[in-house]
């Protein structure tokens, strides 16, 4: 069963879709200019954070044309179908399409009924719609050691209908991050910022195999290779994300907590809510707004899997 927000902020083309003007190949060429990309793994939700709980599958998709735009404004409702069968039926959603990176900003959604999506100061320049899209589509499905997974569409393209189709196989044994550990401690600066310490995971117990026996282990351990932290207000949703490559990062205040006038920016004074998504592809940089390539390498590591942690309180 798919879980999403549907937290849609306006359905006009927003920064992370720029250049999507018509449905048309572009100059009217017949060659149709989109590529469509599909990496498969997993999200280990296991605090709940995201609201899916468990290991499932984490489908990452780009669909750009050669300027490394979403490809067309109306790309169509996509299927994705595993080896249990159809997880993802056509729609008339705009949140099941395939856009430059997963699905349109705002789709996504996490277990606090925030849209889920990247902003300062990690995403520049900001997205006045709301916030730019991170790429994973949480299909709340069970993975599949050695399944393969098809997306599918079908893109009305001048006047007639484009079809596109990826399939990605999911690696066996089957990639999962461990437990993320999340904020360990946050420092304030009083104006809106201040220095987190998060923790990396430990790494997940090695599957027992009796002596003389060679059998795989069911589980293989992946190393995240880079951090976003996400803050979050319960009045304002998200406020902040910030990558790390390491067990710290700073954000920058730019208000003042002392003056009741001015505030805290861009984490506002007062408690808020803290969490990190642990990621061993490029989550951050294979998106909008850094990222303009048309074919992006999503799987670098021949998976693309994220783990959740739970979330801590901050004190701004």
């Amino acid at each position: 069963m798919r879980l999403l927000g549907f937290r849609v902020v306006g359905l006009a083309c927003l920064v992370a879709l720029a250049g999507c003007t018509t449905n048309k190949s572009i100059a009217n060429i017949t060659t149709v200019p989109g590529k469509l990309q599909l990496a498969v793994g997993t999200i280990n939700d296991s605090a709940g954070t995201l609201g899916i709980g468990g290991t499932t599958v984490n489908i990452v998709a780009t669909f750009r044309n050669p300027f490394g735009n979403s490809a067309f404004q109306n790309p169509g409702q996509y299927t994705l179908t595993g080896p249990a069968g159809t997880i993802v039926a056509p729609s008339a959603s705009p949140c099941d399409r395939i856009y430059g990176y997963g699905d349109f900003p705002g789709c996504e959604s996490d277990g606090l009924g925030e849209a889920l999506w990247g902003v300062p100061p990690q995403y520049n320049p900001p997205n006045p719609n709301g916030g730019y899209s991170l790429g994973f589509i949480q299909t709340g499905a069970a993975a599949t050691a050695g399944g393969a997974y098809t997306l599918s569409m079908s893109v009305p393209v001048n006047g007639g209908m484009s079809p596109y189709s990826k399939t990605a196989t999911m690696p066996a044994p089957l990639p999962v991050i461990a437990n993320a550990t999340g904020v360990v401690t946050f420092t304030s600066d009083g104006l809106g910022g201040g220095t987190f310490t998060i923790g990396n995971p430990a790494a997940l117990p090695r599957a027992r195999v009796r002596p003389g026996k060679f059998a795989r282990p069911s589980v293989s351990t992946k190393t995240p290779t880079e951090f976003l932290i996400v803050v979050s207000n319960n009045a304002l949703g998200i406020v902040a994300t910030i990558e790390t490559t390491g067990t710290s990062a700073t954000i920058t205040g730019m208000g003042d907590c002392s003056n009741p006038m001015v505030g805290g920016s861009p984490i506002p004074c007062g408690a808020n809510t803290a969490y990190v998504i642990d990621a061993d592809y490029p989550l951050v940089e294979d998106g909008p707004p850094a990222n303009s390539q048309q074919t992006p390498n999503l799987a670098p590591g021949g998976s693309a899997d994220i783990s959740v942690s739970g979330t801590s309180t901050i004190n701004e």
